[in-house]
């Protein structure tokens, strides 16, 4: 019988694990977030790329892209014990409105002047974020 239950908690361990139960350390979380932020680095430098020759599509695809590099921040994030992103994320939400409401007909430049600062704002949150992680410079 002993033999029995050993063998059921062994198996039950093993599918535990294959199936993703197993947490990652707070180390390899953390590596995760910051490469994560890494990501979102690279996506706001291509939205600050953005010139007049971009169309306002060209500006929703940029956002898009920060929108999936935010969402990698914030699901490893919840991986990191005592991390806090509401700045970050408010500075997001912020951009994503002022993209949301750039009208279709908008001149680029026009649509530029109006979310840049918001751009700058979700760079500066990455960036004290990043900061505070410790995290390799990107």
């Amino acid at each position: 019988m002993k033999t029995w239950v050993l063998f059921v908690s062994a198996v039950l361990i093993l599918v535990c694990a294959a199936a993703g139960c197993v947490q990652p350390s707070q180390e390899e979380a953390q590596a995760q977030l910051c490469q994560d932020l890494g990501k979102l680095g690279v996506a706001l430098e291509n939205m600050q790329g953005l010139n007049a020759t971009s169309s306002v599509g060209d500006i929703r695809d940029a956002r898009d892209q920060v929108q999936s590099a935010m969402e990698d921040v914030r699901s490893s994030a919840d991986q990191v014990t005592n991390v806090r992103i509401d700045d970050l994320n408010a500075a997001y939400d912020d951009l994503d409105r002022a993209v949301k409401g750039v009208p279709d007909d908008a001149s680029v430049p026009e649509a530029l002047q109006t979310i840049r600062p918001e751009i700058q704002r979700v760079v500066d949150a990455r960036q004290n974020l990043t900061a505070e992680l410790n995290c390799p410079q990107q």
